[in-house]
């Protein structure tokens, strides 16, 4: 009796139904394998599970629900008959079996103990996303497995002869009931990045399927096109990319175009959908026509031929192997391989590691800042009661009584509270940013970095135990001292690229903001229904209070941030980019212009930008609870939506766009964008239009932020990076003060929505002055 051979026939899988929820899960697994997307897990997390996963999960059902049939998809059924067709052509000691790494009758629990197997993916080309995620579903069942022989793998086969040929005639036929005039040959992508920096072969293959494919469809040379499909995320793919290619062919003039996707042996979603329906319809939509060309599906030839593959792999048979296996040379591996080049400029790997820590110690460092933002109301309303003949509350309200109605303090004197805390905070940023900036250019980033943090640290214990108003003040001021770092931690990254990655740099530091303006708010606004005080009274007397415990998570973020720091961070000022002294720190000539034109007339109209935008920040709370009534927890709402599109914008279009498209472009864009965000909080009077503008003002902000920091930094020379970027922050933070100030006495004499009309208004300025500057390339 010959002995039994196991087969497996592996594939992706599908979701278990076309549902938003099922998507999710599916989603969730596929794209949080690290060969997938090798981004930083702790930052991946929060993208996927905040950013992608809500909104994807719903387009890609109903993408699976135009390919789905009475509940069931292509790829799975198509590999299930595949399987059973191949196992039939096979001797019967031969056990096929179709398993999948992400549906059920999954590779992992195919694989029986002690038993050997041969495992085929089913993905021609290899890849480390694909095929090496196979091997590490084995590994993980047993790591020993494949170094013992028990199971091997066959990790290709872009080149089988019954493969190349059957899709060649596959393409022949179809083109003969169907004519084009041009052929494109579509591979899915992967992020250019793997292929030069982790030695990923998948673009070899790709190129050699390609030649191949080529030599045998009897169509003229100079009308085939290999180009790549299914990009996910802001990063670089293999390029160029098919739907941009087969547009760019329709408006040169071509009519019809034929697409083949040799990635892919059986039909699904990234052929039948995007190619077939999503692609056919953008193209006809501009008077094109796309003609798709099916996977090799159940072809018969096709599977005879993958039969006779498996049975010369599972049985060692070299020579059969190479019978039926095209042999390319060396040679013309270099021919039919262009020379893969990256758009922009990436980030080195010094630039990456710095980029992370820097990343990281502002992503803790701002949820510890906003944290307290869904609180001001409150916060005002608990001092008030608490500690009304406080020396520092009189010297905001000027006098209690004067702004008391009917027996209690309304929420237009409150909103003044909010307006003074804040510019109390970027008053002393405003001061200690260029000292800060000034500090790091002769010591080093580092140490300026861990003393400013560990000041921070101190301020947040202070406010766990603040009993009292005067407490908070001081722990707000030692706060807004320690706060102007993030001058410091710009100069870092401005350290570590040049001018055609300086915006994606700065992109990180927006992205940084944007995650700590989601989460913080969030922590501040579910940590307040919580009172500390309920648990430990006795505590009291000591200055606990029911805001304490977002100050101690506060805390705890900031000691975190120093560990990173101390052990992490290496320093990025070169020693020849050291300033030889301090430079003048003296705040009074922050508005003095510098010695250089476009640095000047970007501060300017980054310091009216921030006015107009912070007097809506540090208001909105007030108008929503006024208006609407809304909680901590629901101004905590607003602020994750707002921190959403920004991070999805910066994450997403800055960082891939700015410098081809140009950082005063954008800005410029961002900055018009903001206009209809203020009148729509104007005039809204439910949450809809509030939500509608806080769209247009994050979208705006968004674009504004990051671009101005590097039109700042691309025209600075690089041993004034830290002087210059601090009094960029320092403009921002006495932004922060004009801001707050005159919107929270607008709001008060004149109402909620003229601050906001005022705003709007007011932007023009900051705009015109923004076209003085030159773009530097």
């Amino acid at each position: 009796m010959k002995k039994k051979i196991n087969v497996l026939i592996c594939q992706l899988g599908s979701p278990k139904s076309a549902t938003p929820k099922d998507l999710k899960v599916y989603l969730k697994e596929f794209l949080s394998d690290p060969r997938v997307i090798d981004a930083p897990r702790i930052l991946w997390f929060f993208i996927l599970n905040l950013f992608i996963l809500p909104f994807r999960s719903k387009s890609s059902a109903k993408a699976y629900k135009r390919i789905e049939f009475c509940g069931f998809f292509p790829l799975m059924e198509l590999t299930k008959a595949f399987t059973q067709k191949v196992s039939n052509k096979l001797p019967e000691n031969y056990a096929v079996q179709d398993c999948y790494l992400l549906s059920d009758q999954r590779l992992k629990s195919s694989l029986k103990p002690g038993e050997e197997y041969f495992v085929f993916p089913q993905f021609p080309q290899f890849s480390d996303t694909t095929t090496s995620s196979v091997t590490d579903q084995i590994d993980e069942v047993d790591p020993e497995a494949r170094n013992s022989g028990r199971v091997k793998v066959a990790k290709n086969f872009h080149l089988l002869k019954g493969f190349i040929d059957q899709s060649a005639k596959q393409i022949k036929q179809h083109l003969a009931k169907y004519p084009v005039e041009e052929l494109v040959i579509s591979f899915h992508g992967i992020p250019k990045r793997y292929v030069l920096e982790k030695g990923d072969i998948y673009y070899q293959h790709c190129c050699e399927t390609y030649a191949l494919i080529k030599d045998l469809v009897d169509f003229p040379e100079d009308k085939i096109h290999m180009t790549f499909q299914s990009r996910l995320g802001s990063e670089e793919w293999l390029d160029p990319y098919t739907d941009q290619f087969c547009e760019e062919l329709v408006e040169s003039g071509v009519k019809s175009i034929g697409v083949y996707c040799p990635s892919f042996v059986v039909d699904c979603l990234e052929t039948t959908d995007e190619i077939g329906s999503e692609l056919e319809e953008e193209i006809a939509h501009i008077g094109g026509e796309i003609v798709f060309i099916p996977c090799l599906n159940l072809n018969e030839a096709w599977v005879d031929a993958y039969a006779e593959f498996i049975r010369a792999f599972c049985e060692d048979n070299q020579e059969k192997l190479d019978e039926i296996t095209y042999q390319i040379p060396e040679t013309r591996k270099e021919e039919i391989m262009p020379e893969l080049k990256m758009n922009s400029n990436p980030l080195s790997k010094e630039a990456k590691s710095t980029i992370k820590i820097v990343f990281l110690t502002l992503f803790l460092d701002l949820i510890g800042f906003s944290i307290i933002f869904p609180m001001f109301p409150a916060l005002a309303k608990y001092y008030l009661e608490l500690d009304p003949d406080n020396f520092f509350l009189k010297l905001i309200f000027g006098s209690i009584e004067s702004l008391t109605q009917a027996g209690g303090v309304n929420m237009s004197s409150i909103v003044l509270f909010g307006g003074a805390l804040g510019a109390l905070y970027s008053l002393l940023q405003f001061a200690a940013a260029p000292i800060w900036g000034s500090l790091s250019d002769k010591f080093g980033r580092k140490p300026i970095l861990i003393i400013s943090i560990a000041g921070l640290c101190l301020s947040y214990l202070m406010w766990v135990f603040a009993g009292t108003f005067t407490l908070l003040i001081a722990a707000r001021f030692i706060g807004g001292i320690m706060g102007g770092n993030i001058s410091t931690a710009s100069a870092a990254i401005a350290d570590v690229t040049d001018s055609k990655n300086r915006s994606k740099g700065m992109a990180f530091v927006g992205i940084a903001f944007a995650l700590g303006f989601i989460i913080g708010p969030a922590l501040g606004g579910l940590l307040t229904a919580i009172n500390p005080v309920d648990h430990f009274p006795s505590l009291v007397a000591y200055g606990l209070n029911p805001f304490s415990y977002p100050a101690l998570l506060a805390a705890i973020l900031s000691l975190f941030n120093i560990f990173f720091l101390v052990f992490k961070f290496k320093e990025t000022l070169k020693p020849e980019n050291k300033s030889e002294s301090v430079r003048s720190i003296n705040i009074f000539k922050i508005l003095s212009p510098l010695p250089y034109k476009n640095v000047n007339f970007t501060n300017y109209s980054y310091f009216l930008f921030i006015s107009a935008f912070s007097g809506m920040e540090f208001t909105l709370t007030f108008l929503a609870v006024e208006r609407l009534g809304y909680s901590s927890l629901q101004n905590a709402y607003m602020f994750i939506f707002i921190g959403f599109i920004i991070a999805m914008v910066q994450g997403g279009y800055v960082r891939r766009k700015a410098h081809l498209v140009g950082e005063k472009k954008i800005a410029m864009r961002g900055l018009i964008s903001i206009i209809p965000g203020l009148l729509l909080i104007a005039f809204a009077g439910n949450s809809f239009l509030v939500y509608m503008g806080l769209f247009f003002l994050a979208l705006g902000s968004a674009m504004a932020i990051p671009t101005l920091t590097s039109l700042v930094s691309l025209n600075s020379p690089a041993n004034e990076q830290g002087r210059v970027l601090g009094i960029f922050r320092s403009l921002g933070a006495l932004g922060r003060i004009v801001g707050p100030v005159i919107a929270s006495l607008t709001y008060w004499k004149l109402g909620s929505a003229v601050p906001y009309l005022a705003g709007a208004i007011f932007l023009i300025i900051p705009v015109l002055i923004l076209k003085q500057v030159e773009q530097k390339s």
